[in-house]
């Protein structure tokens, strides 16, 4: 007599026990996945400090240079006496460069220039949270659904292999239908433990993104939505348009390397230099000759001009560079417009076949394949057919529904590279978990 070796089974109760031990929570949707991104993933809370970091550093890049205090003593004899010397003073000075040519309010309205260029970058990197997190809920999601089709399959296996036994042992069957239904069920294991690993990869990959420990999502998920009609290619190119983060990042820095290079040119042209003073002098000792003699304090004030004579060449060629930089970023634009308008199109592309694909095998496939089962199963129990015909069909049927929920999965990652593109996730039927406004001074910032 043929039997099932003891470890099999210890195996099977050993996934089981892993796949029914955690404990239950409540359901996570997608949304409220987003949710959790928007408010608490420490990726976009670095962001909002960089943000923050460019903001401040606007009003120390456009000041003056710092004044220049001097406090001291003028023309004291080497006897060290005060009252000796008529040009013998106390003094106090102050000098003042003052960039007369604008030079610091052009090196201001680079430093708010960076302020929108870092708000636009923290902006796309929302959308892209958003996508990752969208990707790994679908692929928490089917590989749930995945393992659920496996361990279905599994109930199926063990009839077949109680069956092929019960025949071979009446004499009426063969040793190969039970050894093919016993490889089945090894493979069905083994595809079980790859779909629990990916789905304890796909909520690990959630959790981070949600700013959660490994662990923390719980154990059921809502499917992925899917709207009765997808939008057209139009609608998502729309948000490509010059107030996309992207294409806002390289307006902003190419303004910030136009105002750079402003201000580099600027630091080549006179630089006006006040100056001033006030002297105190003491009354002066009784001499034969007189009395104590009075004397008036002094004051004295000149205007100059700092010449950058060997300073100019050099503001003149970091002026150039900065230009050139800005041609670049002009031209890293352009192709970052055309290029986010190619990957729309082809995200959208791959969207729509995913969807016929996932309707042909919803719709065609996998009910005529359930035809096909029954109709074997059937024939099987008037002994018009063998083992082997209703183990074949219920293995097609087994590939058809894992590539059904593939295919569901492959949709989601196209949905998620369309959200992480544009952030529209509203053209999905999630509504947005924050308000696409980047943190900055403005959202086009003008020159």
């Amino acid at each position: 007599m043929f039997r099932s070796r003891p470890y099999h089974n210890a195996i099977a109760l050993v996934l089981c026990g892993a796949a029914c031990a955690r404990p239950a929570l409540a359901a996570l949707d997608l949304e409220t996945a987003l949710r959790d991104v928007a408010t608490s993933s420490p990726t976009l809370s670095a962001r909002g400090a960089r943000v923050e970091a460019a903001r401040r550093r606007v009003a120390p890049d456009g000041a003056w240079p710092a004044p220049t205090l001097e406090v001291g003593v003028v023309n004291v004899p080497t006897s060290g006496r005060f009252d000796a010397d008529p040009m013998t003073m106390t003094m106090i000075g102050a000098s003042q460069s003052v960039p007369i040519f604008g030079a610091p309010g052009l090196a201001r309205r680079a430093a708010r220039e960076a302020v929108n260029e870092e708000s636009a970058v923290g902006e796309m990197a929302r959308f892209e949270a958003f996508g990752l997190a969208w990707e790994a809920y679908a692929d928490a999601w089917a590989a749930v659904e995945m393992a659920r089709v496996a361990q279905e399959h599994q109930s199926v296996m063990d009839r077949l292999v109680q069956s092929a036994r019960a025949r071979y042992e009446s004499g009426n069957g063969r040793l190969e239908d039970i050894l093919s239904a016993q490889a089945e069920q090894a493979r069905l294991r083994s595809d079980l433990v790859t779909f629990q690993a990916e789905e304890l990869s796909a909520r690990a990959r959630l959790d981070a993104l949600r700013g959660q420990p490994p662990g923390s999502t719980s154990d059921s998920f809502t499917p992925p939505p899917a709207p009765a009609m997808q939008a057209a290619p139009a609608e998502w190119l729309v948000a490509v348009t010059p107030d996309h983060p992207r294409l806002r990042e390289a307006d902003a820095r190419v303004r910030r390397y136009r105002f750079s290079a402003r201000a580099a040119r600027r630091m080549a042209w006179p630089t006006l230099e006040l100056r001033g003073s006030y002297g105190w002098r003491r009354t002066l000792v009784a001499t034969a000759h007189g009395g104590p003699l009075e004397q008036d304090d002094m004051f004295s004030a000149s205007v100059g001009f700092m010449l950058p004579i060997f300073a100019g060449a050099s503001g003149r060629s970091e002026g150039a560079a900065l230009e050139a930089m800005a041609r670049a970023s002009e031209a890293e634009r352009r192709a970052a417009e055309l290029e986010l308008r190619q990957q729309v199109v082809s995200a959208h592309a791959a969207a729509a076949a995913r969807r016929r694909a996932i309707g042909l095998l919803a719709d065609t496939v996998l009910t005529t394949q359930q035809r096909a089962v029954e109709a074997s199963w059937t024939a099987y129990r008037a002994g018009t057919t063998d083992l082997w015909r209703v183990f074949e069909s219920n293995h097609a049927l087994y590939a058809e529904e894992i590539a059904l929920a593939r295919a569901r999965q492959e949709l989601a990652g196209a949905q998620a590279r369309l959200v992480s593109l544009t952030g529209r996730t509203d053209l999905l039927g999630v509504a947005p978990p924050v308000e696409s406004r980047p943190v900055g001074d403005s959202p086009r910032s003008k020159p």
